[in-house]
């Protein structure tokens, strides 16, 4: 039987704790909230699904190799909170002090690095579990790779897809190079929504099959596909750019080997003296020990 090694959002869980928890100070004054939340989302996970293998990725700074391919990528979200950008490092450090492998790597997002742990250790024989709410992981689900959702507690993998997002995962870099990503500033091809989009991958395989056959597009039984192409012709260029921006790396190095990941719990001394230092006693209190 498979072993199964989870692999979890960290900064995804970063934000959602900082967004929806009240200000908590450390004794020294430092702002917590976002560290307490991450802390006790993976005291919960920890109990109830006792990982034999676990990392925790976050993100290592905005600037990705994105924004030299598109230097407006994410340029609409501004800079964080204060509060919360003084809370980036020690997060990574309660996973550590909390024992679970933890990665992260400057110039690639979190999501990268997920999809590229993800292929090696199905290469491994793994079963794999990526804990995320972010839709464009979808596009990595196949045998032996399934989403945790934890905050909705639902399991999917990329045969629910379809009835998710309206494509097949396989196509899930398609749909969001159409349509954009307004959270993502991905532009997409400007005047395409997300039904006609779903319209067209229904017609068509993927994005080249869409531009390979434009003389097509007039006779799809869909309310204006007339202007349709011309709105394809148009953005031929934004939706590859925005291709090349939504589809995840999955061959970034990274020294890992799945016994890195295996979770034994915290040592005791390092996970006590950091809760100590940062108020986060209630997190460190059911924590799995060595």
């Amino acid at each position: 039987m498979s072993q199964t090694a989870w692999l979890v959002d960290g900064t995804a869980y970063v934000f959602r704790s900082y967004y929806s928890m009240r200000p908590i100070e450390a004794p020294d004054g430092t702002p917590v909230n976002a560290v307490f939340g991450l802390g006790m989302t993976l005291q919960r996970f920890l109990q109830d699904e006792s990982p034999s293998h676990l990392a925790v990725i976050f993100d290592a700074g905005r600037k990705t190799f994105r924004n030299e391919i598109y230097p407006e990528y994410k340029a609409n979200r501004g800079e964080p909170p204060e509060d919360l950008a003084v809370q980036f490092d020690l997060c990574p450090a309660l996973t550590k002090a909390m024992g679970i492998a933890t990665f992260l790597k400057k110039g690639f997002e979190a999501d990268d690095l997920l999809a590229s742990m993800a292929a090696r250790l199905l290469e491994r024989g793994f079963e794999v579990r990526v804990v995320t709410g972010d839709k464009d992981l979808s596009q990595i689900l196949g045998p032996g790779l399934r989403i945790y959702d934890l905050a909705k507690g639902r399991h999917f993998g990329a045969e629910e897809v379809p009835s998710l997002l309206g494509v097949r995962s396989g196509q899930v870099v398609d749909l969001l190079a159409l349509m954009g990503d307004s959270s993502d500033n991905i532009p997409g091809v400007p005047g395409v929504g997300k039904k006609s989009a779903i319209a067209l991958l229904a017609a068509f395989e993927n994005l080249d099959a869409i531009y390979e056959n434009l003389d097509a597009i007039e006779t799809l039984e869909l309310r204006g596909a007339k202007s349709l192409r011309k709105k394809l012709e148009a953005g031929r260029e934004s939706a590859y750019l925005s291709h090349r921006l939504v589809r995840l790396r999955q061959d970034i190095p990274l020294a890992f080997e799945p016994a890195n990941l295996r979770y034994l719990g915290a040592e005791k001394k390092a996970l006590d003296e950091f809760a100590e230092r940062w108020g986060l006693r209630r997190v460190a209190a059911r924590v799995p020990r060595r």
